[in-house]
């Protein structure tokens, strides 16, 4: 049986939300939505977690990437921590920075013209 953590959940147009899934591949791919593309590392050992076909797939523009500001995350993605090859639960100070990061809805952000 596998453990549950605490992640968030950021789908395109919505404010990011909290929520426990268990620490499983299979359940990672059901939140995004196809397979699976870990590597995108934030601040504070948390882990950006995306569909890794997103894009091919024309899923809808969620949230610029906070890695690339050029490219933007297509589908949904969930944040979780990790400590070496694991992943982990978030900690309440992770996730309020992050629902606080992502409250914006759009791949655009700030972006000005």
């Amino acid at each position: 049986m596998a453990n549950k953590i605490d992640i968030l959940v950021v789908e395109p147009g919505e404010a990011p939300r909290p929520a426990q899934v268990e620490d499983t591949l299979e359940a990672f791919q059901q939140i995004v939505g196809g397979p699976i593309e870990a590597g995108c590392y934030l601040p504070q050992r948390v882990m950006l977690i995306c569909n890794s076909e997103g894009k091919h797939m024309k899923l809808m523009p969620n949230r610029e990437n906070p890695t690339d500001s050029g490219d933007f995350i297509a589908g949904t993605f969930l944040l979780c921590g990790f400590e070496g090859e694991h992943f982990t639960s978030l900690t309440p100070a992770q996730r309020q920075e992050f629902e606080a990061y992502f409250a914006t809805s759009g791949p655009e952000g700030g972006d000005k013209d």
